[in-house]
């Protein structure tokens, strides 16, 4: 960790002497606990689909603007930077980096959730919709301004096209395009990431939200795409959601999300695993495009 802290110290200012505490670690970076109050995201420029520096500015971007909310704690950005030499020391190719408020909590253990006996798996349902919905509510104010950011599914259907070559395929996906965007719903500001391991927890406090390298802004149902298998934890989410906002989840619409979510596990896939793998994702999205109403 002194590596790092030597490499990157003379490019973020008052950055505390380690050692840091390895919170979390993905496709994109890594986040440090710096011990005073505060964490240190560390960008990548290549992981999954699309690129480093467009995930750093739309997270920094969504930072500066997401207001804060009664009902879901939200972090604070306390300064970011980019890096000058990518590669300055061993190690991935850095982007750039973020300083932000550290949060209290674990992120939620999809693994650990069928553990939860059943009322304490409806309880942090009813948690993490009741937080979405403060969320979303908090942020039609800003969706104009972060109008810039785009749509997350638009976004994600386009950077999975890139690795997708099936004619059929690419052809249902730029229909599934036009079908989200020609949709008759109001646009809001979203989180486009809102996966269990986005959310932190602990006992006595709201759910908060981290990560927003994939925020735009759509309509409120693309915040649900990676809500398809969770079964009685996600109807708890979509019931507290619709008790919140005064305003259901769309079926349709969420069928819309899941199959952008089919595309991108199918991109990210598509040549790692078994053949037999790789088989099931375009199963997996074929169906997802039918039940969204995009037919061969």
């Amino acid at each position: 960790m002194n590596d790092i802290h030597d490499a990157i110290a003379a490019e973020i200012p008052d950055l505390p002497q380690g050692p840091w505490a390895l919170l979390g670690e993905g496709l994109w970076g890594t986040v440090h606990d710096l011990g005073d109050g505060t964490v240190l995201k560390l960008v990548r420029r290549n992981g999954g689909l699309g690129t480093g520096e467009s995930k750093h500015y739309r997270e920094t971007t969504a930072l500066a603007l997401i207001p804060q909310a009664d009902g879901v704690r939200l972090p604070r950005l306390v300064a970011a930077g980019r890096f000058a030499n990518a590669y300055g020391f061993s190690g991935p190719p850095l982007a750039g980096w973020l300083r932000l408020e550290k949060l209290d909590g674990r992120p939620v253990d999809e693994g650990g959730i069928y553990g939860l006996r059943g009322e304490e798996r409806e309880r942090l349902g009813e948690e993490i919709g009741a937080a979405l919905a403060h969320f979303h509510r908090a942020g039609e104010a800003i969706a104009e301004d972060a109008a810039k950011l785009g749509s997350p599914a638009l976004r994600s259907i386009s950077e999975a096209m890139m690795r997708i070559n099936d004619p059929v395929l690419r052809t249902r996906l730029e229909r599934l395009k036009e079908v989200i965007a020609g949709e008759d719903a109001p646009r809001i500001f979203l989180h486009g990431d809102m996966n269990f391991s986005n959310v932190l927890v602990a006992r006595g406090m709201r759910p908060a939200l981290v990560d927003f390298a994939e925020a735009g802004v759509g309509f409120a149902e693309e915040d649900f795409r990676h809500f398809d298998n969770p079964g009685p934890l996600r109807d708890a989410v979509f019931r507290s959601y619709a008790a919140v906002s005064g305003r259901g989840v769309n079926e349709l619409r969420f069928r819309m999300g899941i199959a952008v979510n089919a595309a991108v596990s199918l991109a990210l896939g598509s040549n790692a695993g078994h053949p037999r793998e790789g088989m099931r994702r375009v199963s997996f999205l074929d169906e997802a495009l039918r039940r969204a109403g995009i037919e061969d």
